[in-house]
C-alpha cells in the first residue's frame, strides 16, 4: 500500500516537473515572438513617422504653386468665363423617397434616394428674375 502511494506521488511529481519544463520553454518561445511583434511595430511607427514627413515636405503650398507654374498651362480665370445666365442653372429635382412620397426632411447617411424627373421647366418662377436681369442690362 505504501508502495503505490510512493509511486503514485512520485508519477505526480515527475509529471508536474515535466509540464512546469514544458510550459517554461512555451513561455519563452511565446516572449521571443512578442519581442519580435513590438519591434516590428516600432519599425513600422517609424516608417509612418518618416511618410508624413516626406508627405509634408512635398505638400508645401510653395513647392506645389512652383509646380504647378512650370507644369501647367493655367491662367487665372476672367469674369466672362465664370458668368452664367439664369436660364442655364437646371431647376433642382425634389427628393422623393423609393415609395413616390417627398421626402419632407433632411436625408440620413444610408437612405436610399430617388431623383424625381421633371415634366417641363418650371419657367413661373424664374420670370421676375428673368425680367430684372433684362431691365439691368
Amino acid at each position: 500500500m505504501i508502495r503505490q502511494g510512493f509511486l503514485f506521488w512520485v508519477l505526480l511529481v515527475g509529471g508536474a516537473g515535466v509540464a512546469l519544463f514544458l510550459m517554461k520553454y512555451e513561455v519563452q518561445a511565446r516572449e521571443e515572438r512578442l519581442a519580435r511583434i513590438n519591434a516590428e511595430i516600432i519599425r513600422t511607427q517609424e516608417a509612418i513617422q518618416v511618410l508624413r514627413a516626406e508627405w509634408s515636405y512635398l505638400n508645401r503650398p510653395d513647392r506645389l504653386a512652383d509646380l504647378a507654374t512650370r507644369h501647367l498651362d493655367l491662367v487665372p480665370a476672367s469674369g466672362r468665363q465664370i458668368a452664367v445666365s439664369l436660364t442655364a442653372v437646371p431647376e433642382a429635382r425634389p427628393v422623393i423617397t423609393p415609395d413616390g412620397l417627398p421626402l419632407a426632411t433632411k436625408p440620413r447617411a444610408g437612405d436610399p434616394l430617388v431623383f424625381a424627373p421633371l415634366d417641363k421647366p418650371r419657367q413661373d418662377t424664374l420670370q421676375p428674375v428673368l425680367a430684372a436681369q433684362r431691365s439691368v442690362q
